[in-house]
């Protein structure tokens, strides 16, 4: 029997609103042809980059695995912190499992990775901001793949390419992509692995900067599909091996224009406090998730549930949220139990936590956004549900109606023949492979 081996690859911000221009690539348009694929695969709520990861990386709903928004809830940090660390998951995760059975994992630049037990690691993360390039931060970057990855995997490909740690350090595009692109290639070939992981995030960035649609997204496409291409070569030249190719996006994304300083609210009606923009205390904090938005209540805070009404009602005022829900509405969701309220953007409105003196203008502490698009938004919604494609010899040819990223892990276990745990939130899509 032919050994089994998967190679997952996840692009980020890869969206429904991208099909009409992949279907004319010829690598996906094959997929499309000859194996299994859905555009119309739901993300998680939030959808962001950090939690959908986790969630294709353990099948589980953000508020099961543990990672519940991009960044750790640390409202008095003056710079975010990333949710770099595996440690934080509450749930096995695709390396778990794979040690379980004796797999071997190559993955690179998978966010919620760090510190993972894996073969081969080099996990989506660098030293706190601010991004300034030189030689400390140089020595710093590899300390940190160092201790998170496996040493000499991790640092052996951040300096196999010249121009590769200052692009990984600064997320410089599409240089990164590239790089990253071929340090994969010649991983897969030169490691022995069972499962192989890759995330790139170029067409994310494109999609924050120039919104998403434009030139600049079709270039980035059209990088991915001559990728695509390429492992669809490596899948077919193996003897000896069945490999079976995925690859997912985690999110889509919304063109935006507004963005709400919701925690400028929250200071109008007294539950907390900026000082020279910092925040310095608050009883009701407002961590923003692009296109929705927590607010949770400070342990022994003198808030009583009349308080979170009234915040509430504040909120629904605001033209740019499209809703606020109540733990009964939002729970089920699968975004953080913890929360007292979330919120949810109006198309073209997003949500940041700090603070902008120019907010102070409007009345409803409304400004521009810095970014023409984003994420984070209630995932079931048509024109930003995200895409899945997959393609061996095992795989069926196959149009799949709808899906969540949720149902990957449960689908490769199921392929693999490795179980999954019976409370995994995802379903093991079975149409998937042949009968």
């Amino acid at each position: 029997m032919k050994r089994k081996k998967v190679i997952l690859i996840s692009l980020d911000a890869l969206g429904d609103t991208d099909l009409e221009y992949v279907k004319t690539l010829p690598h996906f348009s094959e997929i499309m042809e000859e194996g299994a694929w859905c555009s119309s695969v739901n993300s998680v709520y939030p959808s962001l980059t950090f939690p959908s990861h986790a969630s294709i990386a353990t099948g589980c709903v953000p508020d099961s695995h543990g990672v519940v928004n991009n960044y750790m809830l640390l409202p008095f940090e003056k710079l975010p912190k990333w949710n770099s660390f595996a440690s934080v998951l509450k749930r096995r995760a695709i390396w778990d499992y794979a040690n379980e059975n004796n797999k071997k994992v190559l993955s690179m630049s998978w966010p919620v990775s760090a510190g993972a037990r894996m073969t081969y690691s080099m996990p989506e993360m660098s030293p706190a901001k601010p991004k300034i390039w030189n030689m400390s931060t140089f020595f710093a970057q590899l300390d940190v793949l160092r201790k998170y990855g496996t040493p000499k995997f991790a640092v052996e490909t951040l300096l196999s390419k010249r121009n590769l740690p200052k692009s990984w350090f600064l997320g410089k595009q599409p240089q990164l992509d590239q790089a990253m692109i071929k340090c994969f290639e010649d991983a897969i070939r030169k490691k022995d692995f069972d499962i192989a992981m890759l995330h790139i995030y170029g067409m994310d960035d494109a999609k924050h900067t120039a919104g998403t649609q434009g030139p600049e997204i079709k270039r980035y496409l059209r990088a991915y599909d001559k990728f695509v291409g390429r492992l669809m070569d490596y899948c077919n030249s193996r003897e000896g091996e069945n490999v079976t190719l995925m690859v997912t996006g985690d999110h889509g994304q919304k063109d935006v224009k507004w963005a709400i300083y919701g925690n400028l609210i929250l200071e109008d009606m007294g539950y907390l406090t900026f000082r020279d923009g910092q925040l310095s205390e608050y009883g009701i904090y407002m961590d923003g998730g692009d296109g929705m938005a927590y607010l949770y209540v400070r342990e022994g805070a003198d808030i009583t549930q009349e308080d979170i009404d009234k915040a509430a009602a504040r909120f629904e005022e605001v033209p740019g949220v499209l809703k606020v829900m109540r733990p009964e509405e939002f729970r089920p969701l699968g975004c953080d139990s913890r929360a007292a309220l979330v919120l949810e953007a109006a198309d073209g409105y997003s949500f940041e936590s700090g603070y902008e003196a120019k907010a102070l203008e409007d009345p409803f502490r409304t400004v521009e956004s810095h970014y023409k698009g984003l994420h984070g938004y209630l995932p079931d919604t048509d024109g930003y549900r995200t895409m899945f494609f997959c393609y061996g010899q095992d795989v069926a040819p196959v149009r799949i109606e709808r899906m969540g990223i949720i149902d990957i892990l449960p689908t490769l276990l199921s392929w693999m023949d490795m179980k999954g745990d019976e409370n995994m939130d995802g379903k093991a899509v079975s149409q998937v492979w042949k009968a």
